[in-house]
């Protein structure tokens, strides 16, 4: 059964700086950017796999854009489509210790394939599919640009 729910997403990318500490590096982690979005969608569930769906906004410069979310055993799919030309701009799956490749294309950036490397999924769920998702990920592109990013959805009832 599908039902109406609130999103809170949050989306912060850090700047990954290996610090010396005796013999050895720390990793640590310098915040770069955060956005935080609060959108409604629906959260429905198939098998043992759920999903929760929304319009993105223009805010985000991804007006006409839909994305879908999958948790299932595991690992998150997040896949977002075009509504004018039905392409499909992003999918990605996140998996922990897996490390895969992804092809990414967002307004005025022509297509390019992305390595991600997830560190960690966690979900805090009730059976109602109320709680929180996280997860966290390295982004490659060649040596040009490599991130951490680190995405939140809290799944919150709807209050319409």
């Amino acid at each position: 059964m599908k039902k109406n729910v609130e999103l809170k997403i949050t989306s912060t990318q850090y700047v990954e700086n290996l610090k010396p500490s005796g013999e050895t590096f720390l990793r640590e982690l310098e915040k770069e950017d955060s956005i935080e979005i609060h959108t409604e969608g629906t959260l429905y569930s198939k098998g043992k796999a759920m999903y929760i769906s929304y319009n993105e906004s223009k805010e985000a410069g991804l007006e006409n854009m839909r994305t879908l979310v999958k948790l299932n055993e595991g690992a998150l799919s997040i896949r977002r489509f075009g509504k004018e030309d039905k392409g499909l701009d992003m999918d990605m799956e996140l998996r922990p210790g897996i490390r895969n490749i992804t092809r990414y294309k967002a307004p005025m950036v022509p297509l390019v394939e992305l390595e991600l490397y997830t560190n960690s999924l966690d979900e805090d769920l009730d059976e109602d599919g109320y709680g929180k998702i996280s997860v966290d990920y390295r982004i490659k592109l060649d040596q040009i640009f490599i991130r951490r990013n680190i995405l939140e959805i809290e799944v919150k009832p709807s209050l319409s």
